[in-house]
C-alpha cells in the first residue's frame, strides 16, 4: 500500500509518501522543509500511520527534507514518545546534512538513528526440555541508606 506524496501545509509545502511494506513496518517519506509551518502536520500525520497499524517499526525518510528547525525536531520527539509508549521503534533514514547537523546538535541523532532492537521472543514453557524449565528465583537487596537531617 502506497499513498502518493501530498501536500500537507499551504505556506511551506511539505510532502510525505506513506507505503507499509510489511505488516509491521511501515516507511514514511518526507520532503521539503520542516518547520512552524509545516511540523504540527507532519506530526499528524506519523502519529496517524503509527496508531493507524500495528507497527514494530515506523521508518521516516529524510531525504527529501531541506530545513528542519526545533518544531521539526519536537514533532519527531512527540510521535518517537507515542511510538515508544505503543510499542514500536521510530527510525530516521537518510537525513540530508543539514538535517543531521540539526540531530547532531541536539544529542538526537543516535537516538534516531540507533541500529533497530529486535524482540527477543522467549521460548514458550512447553519448548524446554522436561526438567530444565527456568526456575523463579527470589533476590534479596540490603541498602544501606543515609539520611542525614
Amino acid at each position: 500500500m502506497s499513498a502518493p506524496f501530498s501536500p500537507l501545509a499551504t505556506l511551506a509545502p511539505l510532502y510525505v509518501e506513506t507505503s507499509i511494506p510489511s505488516p509491521a513496518t511501515a516507511r514514511v517519506a518526507v520532503a521539503g522543509e520542516v518547520d512552524l509551518a509545516t511540523a504540527a502536520a507532519l506530526r499528524e500525520r506519523l502519529l496517524r500511520v503509527l496508531h493507524g497499524h500495528s507497527l514494530n517499526l515506523l521508518d521516516v525518510n529524510l531525504a527529501g527534507v531541506t530545513f528542519m528547525d526545533c518544531t521539526g525536531i519536537g514533532a519527531l520527539i512527540g510521535v518517537r514518545n507515542a511510538a515508544a509508549r505503543a510499542g514500536c521503534q521510530v527510525r530516521v533514514t537518510d537525513p540530508q546534512p543539514i538535517v543531521r547537523r540539526v540531530l547532531e546538535a541536539t544529542g538526537l541523532l543516535g537516538v534516531f538513528t540507533a541500529p533497530i532492537e529486535q524482540p527477543q521472543r522467549r521460548p514458550a514453557r512447553s519448548e524446554y526440555p522436561l526438567g530444565a524449565e527456568p526456575v523463579p528465583t527470589a533476590v534479596t537487596v540490603q541498602a544501606n541508606v543515609t539520611i542525614a537531617a
